[in-house]
């Protein structure tokens, strides 16, 4: 580096302390922590506030567990407004187990949240994304997925199925296009 483009020394002024030998009062280093301290707080709470989850949404779906067979996930089409205030329409796969007790999958892979299918002649889910292949329970079987197909709560009062979306819930990806 060219010594000629450095702002010039300063020398210091007679009889002024120097700062790096002067000592700092200890009520002043406490009372800079502890602002420190309460405005990292005060951010990190913010954020905290901003990332916080969201309601879920009850959804009741048109299907009737009486006539589903065991252990064949049905797509049942379903319709909410979200925490955004945006009308969504898709469908989630609905599994009724040998003790007749009810799954609901979320229709989104968990890679990507793109949809995905169940293909009856292979007994599996699979990603329209990256090739994502799911069990009937939800356990990851091959691709990218790093977890398995998350399960929503599902109720089933005499008839009337009952499931809690997640309130930001948004439509499945299609493709890696849309």
């Amino acid at each position: 580096m060219d010594s000629s483009n450095r702002a010039p020394e300063r020398a210091p002024r007679p009889g002024a302390p120097d700062p790096l030998e002067t000592p700092i009062p200890r009520r002043r280093v406490l009372l800079f922590l502890g602002a420190s301290v309460l405005a990292t707080g005060a951010g990190l709470g913010a954020i905290l506030e901003a990332c916080g989850s969201v309601a879920p949404v009850a959804v009741t779906l048109q299907v009737n567990p009486a006539t589903m067979p065991p252990g064949v996930p049905v797509e049942v089409p379903f319709s909410m407004t979200n925490s955004n205030g945006a009308v969504v329409q898709t469908s989630m796969w609905i599994l009724k187990n040998a003790d007749g007790s009810l799954t609901a999958y979320d229709p989104r892979c968990p890679h990507a949240m793109c949809a995905y299918k169940w293909v009856a002649a292979e007994n599996m889910f699979k990603c329209n994304c990256h090739g994502g292949e799911f069990a009937l329970d939800g356990t990851v079987l091959a691709g990218p997925p790093p977890r398995p197909l998350n399960k929503l709560p599902i109720t089933d009062q005499g008839g009337v199925v009952t499931v809690e979306v997640p309130g930001d819930f948004v439509t499945p990806r299609a493709s890696l296009s849309s």
